[in-house]
């Protein structure tokens, strides 16, 4: 269902009075709706980023899994000649 610009406007409009009356901008109401959906949806964020940019498969395959001991091998450092 497409909702019409005239709808769009009649809700709006209806939403910016009922805020007025409890002293709220309508601005300010709209970004929070914005950042609590964001805040919703942030597991689906961080995966579609990882997805995009290909960490996602390469962070679980070089992340040690809890019980996975990791050993740490000392390299040494070649000294500088002058």
């Amino acid at each position: 269902m497409t909702v019409s610009q005239k709808d769009v406007k009649k809700s709006k409009d209806l939403v910016e009075k009922l805020l007025k009356v409890n002293d709220q901008r309508y601005n300010d109401w709209l970004h929070q709706q914005h950042q609590q959906f964001i805040e919703e949806n942030q597991d689906l964020i961080l995966q579609a980023l990882s997805a995009f940019t290909g960490q996602g498969e390469e962070e679980e395959k070089s992340e040690p899994k809890e019980n996975e001991q990791v050993s740490v091998k000392p390299t040494s450092i070649p000294a500088m000649q002058n």
